[in-house]
């Protein structure tokens, strides 16, 4: 599930990066997650590549790690801990989804089975550990935001008519 970066594709633009659902709703979620991290003591690292219209755009990093670190929410992959000598290692899972179907995601519409049967969300890694997306996604009231941001959306629409 790796993005295909030879030079014949052309990288997107930050503009084009910038307009996704992905670029606004994952630090909307950063800033809950740091706001209330004791609701997010679990272990564990998802890379989320998005893409749009299966054109590959940009890659978000999520790490949890217990009550050990404060999680880490970015575009820039942070570097994952050494496992001390009587713990496991963090556990990864890889997701490959629509910038669309992100959105549909986030705000209740797709479940994670309904999205993962349909093909719309790809997981490689640690499948029990995407399993807790759709709870970490509720902690962190991810729908709300997700609902916030469809209607600012839709006010910024009316107004450019």
């Amino acid at each position: 599930m790796a993005f295909d970066n030879t030079p014949s594709n052309k990288p997107p633009s930050a503009k084009a990066i910038a307009r996704l659902n992905a670029s606004t709703l994952f630090p909307e979620i950063k800033k809950e997650i740091d706001a209330n991290p004791s609701l997010f003591a679990i272990r564990g690292f998802f890379i989320f590549n998005i893409t749009k219209r299966g054109r590959p755009m940009t890659t978000w990093y999520f790490l949890f790690q217990g009550f050990d670190a404060p999680a880490v929410v970015s575009q820039q992959r942070p570097e994952i801990p050494k496992v001390k000598r009587d713990e496991q290692p963090i556990p990864v899972a890889v997701l490959e989804l629509d910038d669309a179907d992100l959105l549909n995601f986030m705000s209740g519409g797709l479940t994670g089975p309904r999205a993962i049967v349909s093909g719309k969300i790809k997981i490689a890694g640690a499948i029990e550990l995407a399993e807790q997306l759709e709870e970490i996604f509720r902690k962190a009231k991810g729908a709300d935001k997700t609902l916030a941001y469809l209607e600012k959306k839709r006010s910024e629409r009316r107004s450019r008519l």
